[in-house]
């Protein structure tokens, strides 16, 4: 029965249902364990979870895929493909700079934030720490030489997060 009525539904318009689900699910989860346990514990707790599930999904759409992440543009490709994947298609940004040693991306449209406006939480929400420790551990399990930072931030009231991974020698 159910099978008929999903049938009908176009697996794009599931994807965005399903990711629109998992990103509100997140930062309804958030908001509670900020106000059971604080902001300081929650962003602990946040960032724990976050790189666990980055040291995870990324090797595993690096080895899915094939894509190789022997200089920064492999990895920063695996990285955002990993975020679309988990994140849905209403991620939207652009690639600022690539080189072999350095790439920096602009993420001008992020389903975590979008989520928290529409739950109208942005004062409190801070993504960054988790977003942040996602990328680090999940780069880091696939080539410990890549390094991951944020340098500008939705949450900080920038127009963009920009993200920069980058290969140390």
């Amino acid at each position: 029965m159910a099978e008929a009525i999903l049938e009908k539904i176009p697996a794009e318009k599931r994807w965005e249902i399903a990711t629109k689900t998992f990103t509100g699910a997140s930062v309804g989860y958030g908001q509670v364990l900020l106000g059971i346990v604080g902001k300081d514990r929650s962003i602990e707790i946040g960032v724990k979870m976050s790189g666990k599930w980055g040291k995870t999904f990324i090797p595993m759409i690096k080895k899915a895929f094939k894509i190789p992440v022997e200089d920064a543009v492999g990895a920063a490709n695996v990285a955002a493909v990993a975020a679309v994947l988990s994140m849905g298609p209403e991620m939207e940004g652009k690639r600022i700079e690539e080189t072999e040693k350095r790439v920096v991306d602009r993420v001008t449209k992020c389903p975590f934030w979008e989520r928290a406006k529409e739950f109208g939480v942005t004062a409190q929400y801070d993504c960054v720490p988790s977003c942040l420790a996602w990328s680090e551990e999940g780069l880091k399990a696939i080539n410990p030489k890549l390094t991951f930072k944020i340098t500008k931030a939705l949450p900080c009231g920038d127009p963009y997060c920009e993200l920069v991974c980058e290969l140390k020698e």
